[in-house]
């Protein structure tokens, strides 16, 4: 006798196999409604970017304008903090950035001072951004933020200074 699935079902007697069924269909529903509503709904956005400084590889034009030969420092990668949590709703934000700056292209004794001090200089900018809210970062323009960075980075230089700082990601993870 060959039967399909439906005359299976139809004469089956067991309870179970039926609580089954109509926990897969259940199941398959969610699945489906679900996968709508994503569909309806769009990508989420991962957050806010407040920086519009330019990239590395734009150094060429940076040189153009200011008739330096400046070299980009890029050794710093991206860095992940945690900002302090607001007192509103106690919670705490995460803030990607991307820092880099230029110097001297012929400097390299400032370069290889740089990459010794890569850590120090890291370890700077999280604390900087982890002793303040969102909010605080938000009302404070970015070039004081950048002024109050370089300041300190600037102290712990001997070869040379920091002449100018970019982000080319400074996003707030929502």
């Amino acid at each position: 006798m060959n039967l399909n699935f439906w005359d299976t079902f139809r004469n089956s007697n067991s309870k179970l196999d039926r609580i089954l069924f109509y926990i897969i269909g259940g199941l398959l529903a969610i699945l489906l409604i679900g996968t709508v509503v994503g569909l309806i709904k769009g990508r989420p956005t991962t957050g806010v970017n407040l920086s519009d400084d330019p990239k590395p590889t734009e150094i060429e034009s940076l040189n153009k304008k200011s008739g330096l030969q400046m070299a980009a420092y890029t050794g710093l990668g991206t860095i992940r903090t945690t900002t302090i949590a607001d007192e509103e709703d106690a919670s705490r934000s995460i803030l990607v950035i991307s820092p880099w700056f230029s110097y001297p292209e012929d400097d390299t004794e400032f370069y290889e001072e740089l990459s010794r001090k890569r850590l120090l200089i890291s370890g700077i900018i999280t604390s900087y951004f982890s002793t303040k809210t969102k909010q605080e970062l938000l009302n404070i323009s970015e070039e004081t933020i950048k002024a109050d960075i370089l300041k300190e980075l600037n102290s712990q230089l001997s070869l040379g200074k920091i002449q100018e700082l970019y982000f080319t990601d400074y996003i707030f993870i929502e």
